[in-house]
Parts: C-alpha cells; sequence; structure tokens
C-alpha cells in the first residue's frame, strides 16, 4: 500500500508541475493550416515561450488552461504582465489571441500566430506587394510563400509535387488546367520546368482591386493584400486626429479594446457621448504579417494586435505530424526541433 501512495504522490506532483510549466512558462500551440507556410505548416506543434513576451497571468480563473477547455465566466482577473525579458522586435514569430470580440475573456480566444512587422509608432505602407517599414525595404521571410498563376497543358497539378512541397491543394480557376497556388519560391522554380507546364506566373492585386474583407471594412480604404497603407501603428499614449473617414480606420480599437462608445452622426464623430476631433490610444498595438502573404491570416484582415493578446514567442517545433490535410505526409522527422525561423531572408 505505501508503494501505490509513493506513485500517486509522485504523479501529482509531476502533474502539478506540468500545469505550473503549461500556465506560467511554456504552452505547446498546433498549426492548423497554411497561413504561416513554409515556416510552420499544418500539423507542426511549436513551443511557445511565455515570459520572453513578458508572462501575462491568467484572467479567467475558474476552470482548465486552454483556449478550448471547460471554464466558468463568473470571475476574471484584471489583466496584469510581468516585465519581459527584452522588448518584442520585428520579425519575431508570436501566438496571440484572436482580437476580435470582446465577449469572452482574452486568455480564452482562440490562439493565432504571425509575424510581427510593425512596432507601435511604425509607419507602414505595403505597395505592389513591397513592405516598408519607417520608409525602409523590408524584405519577405526567409521561407515565406506567394499566389502563382499556373496554366498546365490541361492536366492538374500532380499530388507527388503537392506532398513534395506541402503546399495546399491548388485552386481551380478554370477546368482547362488554370490553376491558383502558393508555392515557395524554389517549389515555381521547378513547376515552371515541369512538363506539361505552360506558364507559372506570381499574381498581383493592384490598386483599386477587390477588397473584400480587408482591414478595415470602409469605403474609405479599400486596401488590399498587396497595396495597404500607409498608416502608423498605435501605441499608448500616441494621439491622432479624428474625423468622419479616419474613424473608420481606429473604430473597432476605441470600441472593442479600449472599451469606448462611437457614434457618427451629421454633427461629427461622438465618443462616449461627447464630440472628439482627437483621439489618444490606450494600449500599444502591433502589426503583424503572414509568412504565406498572399493567403493572409493577419493584420490585413483582423486589424491590430493588442499587446495584452499577445501570449507569446513562437520558439521551436517540437512535432510535426497528423494534420486534417489527409493528401500532405503524416509525419515529417526533418521538421522535429527544428527553430523558428526569427528574421527576414537576406537582400
Amino acid at each position: 500500500m505505501k508503494k501505490y501512495k509513493r506513485y500517486l504522490k509522485w504523479s501529482l506532483w509531476t502533474l502539478l508541475i506540468l500545469i505550473l510549466v503549461r500556465v506560467f512558462f511554456y504552452q505547446v500551440m498546433n498549426v492548423g493550416n497554411f497561413h504561416m507556410a513554409s515556416t510552420l505548416l499544418p500539423g507542426d506543434k511549436v513551443i511557445v515561450n511565455k515570459y520572453r513576451a513578458g508572462l501575462r497571468l491568467p484572467i479567467s480563473i475558474i476552470g482548465l488552461p486552454g483556449t478550448n477547455a471547460p471554464y466558468a465566466d463568473g470571475v476574471r482577473l484584471p489583466y496584469l504582465r510581468l516585465p519581459a525579458l527584452k522588448k518584442l522586435s520585428r520579425q519575431e514569430v508570436i501566438v496571440f489571441n484572436y482580437p476580435a470580440g470582446s465577449d469572452k475573456p482574452i486568455d480564452r480566444k482562440r490562439l493565432m500566430i504571425s509575424r510581427i512587422v510593425g512596432l507601435p509608432t511604425d509607419t507602414v505602407m505595403i505597395k505592389d506587394k513591397q513592405v516598408s517599414v519607417n520608409n525602409k525595404a523590408i524584405a519577405p521571410p526567409a521561407l515565406s510563400r506567394a499566389e502563382y498563376r499556373v496554366v498546365t497543358s490541361g492536366q492538374p497539378i500532380g499530388n507527388e509535387f503537392i506532398r513534395k512541397y506541402d503546399i495546399e491543394k491548388p485552386r481551380v480557376v478554370a477546368n482547362i488546367g488554370i490553376y491558383d497556388v502558393d508555392l515557395p519560391k524554389d517549389a515555381s522554380d521547378v513547376l515552371g520546368k515541369a512538363e506539361g507546364i505552360k506558364t507559372v506566373r506570381e499574381t498581383r492585386q493592384f490598386p483599386g482591386d477587390a477588397s473584400a474583407d480587408y482591414y478595415p471594412l470602409s469605403n474609405f480604404f479599400k486596401w488590399n493584400r498587396d497595396q495597404f497603407g500607409p498608416f502608423r501603428v498605435p501605441a499608448k499614449g500616441m494621439t491622432v486626429g479624428i474625423d468622419i473617414r479616419s474613424i473608420d480606420f481606429y473604430r473597432d480599437i476605441i470600441e472593442t479594446q479600449e472599451g469606448h462608445d462611437v457614434i457618427i452622426d451629421f454633427a461629427g464623430v461622438h465618443i462616449n457621448g461627447k464630440i472628439v476631433t482627437s483621439y489618444t490610444f490606450e494600449k500599444d498595438y502591433y502589426f503583424v504579417l503572414s509568412d504565406n502573404r498572399d493567403n493572409p491570416d493577419d493584420s490585413r484582415k483582423i486589424g491590430f494586435v493588442p499587446a495584452d493578446h499577445i501570449l507569446g514567442v513562437a520558439k521551436r517545433i517540437i512535432w510535426s505530424g497528423q494534420n486534417k490535410y489527409d493528401y500532405l505526409r503524416k509525419f515529417r522527422l526533418n521538421r522535429i526541433l527544428k527553430g523558428v525561423r526569427q528574421q527576414a531572408a537576406k537582400g
């Protein structure tokens, strides 16, 4: 009996230590899509360093840890973050909670992963796919992907090629052998030389092209994935002018993230019942971009990432295997323990 008690004791202590590590130091995130390809692929399990960004203490404390775990929303602690080891920098890959919505506690919103491009106060612009920060051109990530229009002699793109390069299945443009497919540069070069391939060219969107679902949803800002900005990334204490045009760009921040009421009428813009011509931000924000630049799930779609939504920094892939894309390889041993690239390509 004493032997079993000893095993039970050590099991409970081990479980407690694992929970403490999970809550306060490290967490594993499962990558479920191609938005960060080729840096991260579906099925990658990534270690998230929580204290690198400054440990965010739990907000919803009644329930199991995890965004999908059951919890009770009766008690919420105020947001509190311990000091970071050092400030977050451009090109770091961060894990954060989905910014939209204010009904759930921050730590119960679904997790997302993307790359920091713009820090608070930075001026960012995307013109003809080229990203510039503070008037300096920034090279794309070393493992980035782009969308290519592929014209074949009528046959589909082979599954062997798709599996070899871990790419998402091509999107059919026309049933005569025309596809759009997201490819890394080396794969596009190989495909362009393959038998039965007529042309492989990178797709582009021009100023004024369809901008459905791109931030902000406004007739004043008709931006798209390749033409976005210029704008300044909001920062705590930064003041901007507000009018009936610019309010569309900042409204989500003011209402959802900073909790103020916004009304627009013939007299102008009202915040908390008062007409205003300027606004001072109460939080820091970040502008993030997906490494799969033409298939984004980033700030061009969801808006700015508030500092209080950041969970930590993605550091290393600990496993790469099972995913929902049944045509991909189920195990990628060459990716296990691979570090997450935190820098752009050399240019």
